[in-house]
């Protein structure tokens, strides 16, 4: 069985949940003999297929600064990955974001689609940016799909509330995490402060509310002077955020750290606590990131996120800022609590793995071969 997958979502941004879902899903591939598989991807800037042996695109690093050069590659891409659909060697095909430009030249040939969220159609209305106008493109797609695969029971329910789809042609697949197979060097291993933090991982802007995270623990950070706030991820500060900081005279205590696998892990490995405020999330792949570094996890009571976190997670209501303050004002006062919750994340994360989520998405393929 041979399974082709497109260029989309390794066009333009160097990382992202969804490139990092499909790189994932293909390493894993990779180390079987009973799938083949072809990216259909001619330039790209993505870093997790940097030394990917499974790609042989080319990189344009050069040229990322220019303002129409994501642009021209998506068109480049698009153009190679009709010429690989049109001349039909493989056996399904797995588009890795929504965009109908196969439609027409697939033919009789099956397609998967994975589903992550339905967050556009929830809060297209409220932020515009999150791509409100893909509904009709969604819709056609899941219409057409053989097969439609969700993240977590929580995206199925909500595909099936926001879209006309037959439940007999879904199947959900979990996701997993690979960060713990990266080595970190004596150096990469050293706390980042010498101070105890909270870490805050992604985008912060939006449903992601990070700034009503913020508000709602100025009383605590005021209560714990030496407690610190690390962002890794998500673009610098905003000046926004940066008056929100200094108006509560927290301007020295928050602090931005780029995004690296290595530095990720070692920013998971010496927080007092993971905090994930979101709204909204299909699945959230940080909750496992922080399982595996031994990191305590504090949630908010949304979405997917207590499947995901089962009892291993503290939670919080993320639209009560009461409720939030006292989960971070537990988990930076607890020592025992967060030994029991380093405890139950290791126990949990036994349920999850990029390699099952590969064996169980070939299931879905063979199933339509």
């Amino acid at each position: 069985m041979k399974v082709l997958f497109d260029h989309q979502s390794f066009t333009g941004l160097p990382y992202g949940g969804v490139s990092r879902y499909f790189f994932e899903l293909m390493r894993s591939f990779a180390k079987r003999s009973d799938i083949e598989f072809d990216l259909s991807l001619w330039l790209s800037n993505n870093e997790y297929l940097d030394q990917a042996s499974f790609s042989s695109h080319w990189r344009y690093p050069a040229f990322a600064h220019l303002r129409n050069a994501h642009r021209a590659a998506s068109v480049l891409n698009r153009l190679y990955s009709l010429q690989r659909i049109k001349s039909g060697k493989f056996d399904i095909f797995h588009p890795t974001y929504y965009h109908r430009y196969f439609l027409d030249a697939i033919g009789n040939k099956p397609f998967v689609l994975t589903f992550f969220d339905a967050t556009s159609e929830r809060y297209g209305k409220q932020y515009p940016e999150l791509g409100e106008g893909l509904y009709e493109t969604k819709k056609q797609l899941l219409s057409r799909a053989d097969c439609v695969i969700c993240i977590s029971e929580f995206s199925k329910e909500d595909l099936l509330h926001f879209f006309p789809v037959n439940p007999n042609k879904v199947k959900v697949v979990p996701l997993g995490t690979t960060i713990s197979d990266y080595v970190l060097t004596p150096e990469q291993q050293k706390p980042p402060i010498d101070k105890p933090y909270l870490l805050y991982v992604g985008k912060r802007g939006l449903y992601k509310n990070f700034t009503g995270f913020f508000r709602a623990i100025k009383p605590v950070l005021h209560r714990h002077p030496d407690l610190q706030v690390i962002c890794c991820g998500g673009g610098t500060f905003t000046p926004e955020e940066q008056s929100l900081f200094q108006e509560a005279r927290l301007g020295e205590r928050v602090h931005f750290h780029p995004l690296t696998d290595a530095g990720l892990i070692n920013l998971y490995q010496h927080a007092l606590a993971f905090v994930f405020p979101s709204m909204n999330e299909g699945f959230g792949i940080p909750v496992l990131e922080a399982y595996s570094a031994g990191c305590p996890v504090v949630l908010s009571n949304r979405s997917s996120l207590p499947e995901v976190g089962a009892d291993a997670a503290l939670y919080f209501d993320p639209e009560n800022d009461e409720s939030i303050a006292d989960a971070i004002d537990r988990v930076v006062t607890d020592d025992a609590l967060r030994t029991e919750l380093r405890r139950k994340g290791t126990e949990r994360l036994l349920h999850f793995s990029c390699d099952k989520t590969a064996q169980q998405t070939l299931e879905v393929y063979q199933s339509l071969g």
